[in-house]
């Protein structure tokens, strides 16, 4: 009797230590799907935050342009999204080190401000380009569209919705 006890004691013991387990991985995906998806919700370029473009019933031609658009403006900062996360790390491994050498940190920390000067300008002819294939009409529905999306609590890209740091506001923390 004492054996089958002790084993009636040790599935009791699995089953709550698996439901335990289930309950914790149900938890999890469940509070990864709540989340906002960062890179969708804050990497868009101009217009294509929560599928806005595709509302405004565009023209072939319209959508063949954006995409040219697209194309060319990820191309376009590739290289300098590449160059950024590269200035990150360096910074950082200049502020791990026993003896930070300020010059360093100061000389990187200007390269990150000449960069993100260039990326917003590239981010604003994008926002411009985009904006000049669509109508009068179009514009103003996608106007109110971004109202509506920063009623709601989506702040538009640029403006708090990411890190606060620098280029990446907008983007999320997934980059650097």
């Amino acid at each position: 009797m004492h054996w089958s006890n002790l084993k009636r004691c040790k599935m009791k013991t699995r089953m709550i230590k698996t439901a335990g387990v289930l309950l914790l991985a149900l938890l999890m995906t469940s509070a990864m799907n709540a989340q906002p998806n960062r890179q969708g919700q804050r990497g868009m370029a101009y217009g294509e935050r929560s599928g806005a473009v595709t509302r405004l019933d565009l023209s072939e031609a319209q959508s063949e342009e954006i995409t040219k658009l697209r194309t060319e403006h990820y191309t376009s900062m590739k290289p300098l999204k590449a160059k950024m996360a590269e200035l990150r790390a360096r910074e950082r491994t200049l502020l791990s080190e026993e003896s930070v050498d300020m010059k360093a940190v100061d000389k990187v920390i200007d390269e990150q401000s000449d960069l993100t000067n260039k990326i917003r300008k590239e981010q604003v002819r994008h926002q411009v380009a985009m904006k000049n294939v669509l109508s009068d009409e179009q514009q103003m529905k996608l106007e109110q569209g971004r109202r509506h999306s920063a009623r709601m609590g989506q702040a538009p890209k640029g403006r708090g919705a990411g890190s606060g740091r620098g280029y990446y506001r907008g983007y999320g923390r997934n980059h650097g």
